[in-house]
């Protein structure tokens, strides 16, 4: 029986359109690469164990800033990236072409910012290595993930002084981020952006193979009870429409620290990037709906 996968075309619901072009993995690179410098930020990489996660990294005067006398650091975390190359082909690199949490993360003005990628994004794959595809595809949202996130927090704890942290995470990357933050005791808020938090439900509604390797946020909500949050969709995003998420939604609402936005004329990935500076505030203190 043939995959469901193939029965739609992946370009347009998992990746941005432009990655069914053949840009190959040093332009992507280079892409992020020039984003993240120009913006002051430097390259960091993180040994987890099972997989080098990629990222950049600015600091900004911390032993004069607030900010950081409360050891806070802002983590954006990036989406899917380039799981397909075509509708029956999986990419052999998830590194994105237009890598948008990255794009959020430069304008971000508090003093410590780290920018981190998905597993396997950002570096170059070796056979024998642990970047398997499953890991950008069926297991995207897997412990395996969830735990090389663990061992990196836990790193920048020991190393840097880290004490808190502050999750934004586009589209899969959203997903990512209420997972650490069921998981942890350590976060003090979440923003998702464009995010796919009921995976199954949205496997469901484009006729996709399910994640069935991934963790379910819906098995967390207990765990996400006592951290902040403000999720953000697109009302024009047919990729992650808001109505696949308001189940979810319902639950989370339950409690009082959780906000959402639908913002008009938005979709998976406009108008984010231009308005970001204005919807910071909101996200920094969100206002209950």
């Amino acid at each position: 029986m043939k995959q469901l996968s193939f029965r739609l075309f992946f370009c347009s619901i998992i990746i941005f359109v432009h990655s069914c072009a053949t840009t190959g993995f040093i332009e992507r690179q280079e892409t992020a690469k020039k984003i993240a410098e120009d913006a002051g930020f430097h390259k960091v990489v993180f040994d987890t164990g099972l997989f080098n996660v990629s990222g950049w990294e600015k600091i900004i005067d911390l032993e004069n800033d607030r900010t950081q006398a409360s050891g806070l650091m802002v983590v954006y975390i990036e989406g899917d990236g380039r799981a397909w190359e075509s509708r029956h082909k999986v990419s052999k690199n998830p590194t994105p072409i237009n890598p948008l949490a990255l794009r959020l993360a430069v304008q971000e003005r508090r003093p410590y910012v780290l920018y981190l990628g998905r597993p396997c994004q950002f570096v170059r794959i070796k056979k024998g290595d642990n970047c398997q595809e499953k890991y950008w595809t069926s297991h995207r949202y897997s412990q395996d993930i969830i735990n090389a996130y663990h061992a990196l927090f836990e790193q920048l704890k020991e190393k840097k002084g880290v004490q808190r942290f502050e999750l934004v995470g586009f589209s899969g990357g959203g997903v990512v981020a209420a997972l650490l933050a069921a998981q942890r005791k350590d976060i003090d808020f979440i923003t998702t952006i464009a995010s796919n938090l009921d995976h199954f439900f949205w496997a469901d509604y484009h006729k996709v193979t399910p994640l069935n390797g991934s963790l379910d946020v819906f098995s967390y909500i207990s765990g996400l009870s006592d951290v902040s949050q403000y999720h953000l969709w697109g009302a024009n995003d047919s990729i992650v429409p808001f109505a696949l998420n308001k189940k979810i939604l319902n639950q989370l609402l339950n409690n009082t620290n959780v906000s959402y936005e639908v913002y008009e004329n938005f979709n998976h990935y406009c108008c984010w990037v231009e308005h970001w500076t204005d919807i910071q505030t909101k996200r920094i203190r969100p206002e209950p709906e």
